[in-house]
C-alpha cells in the first residue's frame, strides 16, 4: 500500500517536472529571432573591402548567436527602388543579439571599411514568434 502512494507520488512529480519543461521549450521557441539585413553596392576599392571587411564579418557574428542565411546570391526588385547588388541577411536568436553584435567592437572596427568603400543600407527586423 505504501508503494503506491510513493509510485503514484513519484509519477505527480515526475509529470510536473516534465509538463514545466515543455512549457519552458515552448516559451523558448517562440521568443521572435531578428533578422539583419544589409544591402551594399561597393563603389571603392573591391579589394580593400573584401580583404578588409568582407573576410572579417562572419567571425564577428558567431559569437552573438549569428549566422548567415543569405550572403549575395542573385535577387531582383519587384516594386520601388532596386536592391543594392549585394543583399546579406543574417538571423540571430533575438533583437537584444543582434543589436549587441551590431554595436560590437569588433564589428564597429570592420563596419567603417564597409561604409567607407561602399554604399550601404542596414536594418534589423523581428520575426514573428515560431510556434510549436
Amino acid at each position: 500500500m505504501i508503494e503506491t502512494y510513493y509510485a503514484a507520488a513519484l509519477a505527480a512529480i515526475f509529470g510536473a517536472a516534465v509538463g514545466a519543461a515543455a512549457v519552458a521549450g515552448r516559451k523558448a521557441s517562440e521568443t521572435p529571432k531578428a533578422y539583419i539585413v544589409t544591402e551594399v553596392d561597393v563603389t571603392g576599392d573591391i579589394a580593400t573591402f573584401q580583404r578588409d571587411y568582407a573576410a572579417h564579418a562572419q567571425a564577428t557574428i558567431e559569437p552573438f548567436g549569428g549566422r548567415y542565411l543569405v550572403r549575395g546570391g542573385r535577387s531582383i526588385g519587384t516594386e520601388g527602388e532596386p536592391p543594392k547588388p549585394r543583399i546579406v541577411i543574417s538571423v540571430f536568436d533575438s533583437f537584444e543579439q543582434a543589436q549587441a553584435w551590431r554595436s560590437s567592437a569588433d564589428y564597429v572596427k570592420i563596419a567603417a571599411v564597409r561604409e567607407r568603400e561602399a554604399e550601404s543600407r542596414q536594418y534589423i527586423v523581428e520575426g514573428l514568434p515560431e510556434r510549436m
